[in-house]
């Protein structure tokens, strides 16, 4: 289980999200949209991110070959269907593809006027979200780092080398809970940010913590794949 993921996924990709808004706001201020609308780059990579990690849980669950553990498989649908909701709420269950209108019954609840509950109560949105930045604090960052400190040797008769993230997953983490840094700095000192440091990080912490959940997947799909080889 110790064959991983190509580096060009898993460290290229994570630098590649977060220089991007940065680049685009350089070579011009105006790619808000572009960049963050609905239907712009960062909300579409969000969804792919989204999109493999479903993919490479439905393959994890679905092949002959799978690991055994009580419990794991179990572990393995409530992250399909989280990262279902995920992708699912990021582009409103379709309406921002295919453009229709949200039932004025609907828009009372929604502050956006969108098909989604993310906007409708900090459940479906603060609390998802928070508890997912811990886990890539938690698993994502702290755990592997600890694990490479005690030089930590993965065991494929272990369930939590298996469950637990690995280094992999370090670098999208990471940059997910720094993305937002400047923001936060210049908003305690109560001073005006400069604007190529604008880049809405909000949303490309979104797409880094969905990227989080792609190397997880991907991470345990693989590893299953090779396993024995």
């Amino acid at each position: 289980m110790n064959k991983e993921i190509h580096k060009l996924v898993w460290l290229a990709l994570p630098i590649v999200v977060v220089a991007m808004p940065y680049i685009a706001r350089m070579i011009s201020l105006d790619t808000d949209q572009f960049i963050y609308g609905e239907t712009g780059i960062i909300e579409n990579l969000t969804v792919i991110f989204l999109f493999t990690a479903i993919v490479a849980c439905l393959c994890f669950l679905f092949t002959k070959k799978r690991i055994q553990f009580p419990g794991f498989r179990v572990w393995m649908v409530i992250f399909l269907l989280g990262a279902i909701y995920y992708a699912g709420e990021e582009m409103s269950w379709g309406q921002h593809f295919f453009g229709w209108g949200t039932p004025a019954s609907w828009t009372e609840f929604n502050d956006q006027q969108e098909t989604n509950l993310h906007n409708t109560a900090a459940i479906f949105d603060q609390i998802p979200r928070t508890l997912l930045s811990l886990a890539a604090l938690i698993g994502g960052v702290i755990i592997p780092i600890y694990r490479k400190f005690k030089n930590h040797i993965p065991n494929k008769a272990s369930m939590f080398d298996w469950l637990l993230p690995t280094y992999v997953c370090l670098p999208a983490a990471f940059l997910s809970l720094l993305v937002s840094w400047h923001e936060k700095f210049y908003k305690l000192f109560d001073v005006n940010m400069p604007i190529v440091l604008d880049i809405r990080a909000g949303e490309t912490k979104e797409c880094l913590l969905a990227l989080f959940m792609m190397m997880y997947a991907l991470s345990i799909w693989y590893r299953n794949r090779n396993v024995n080889s």
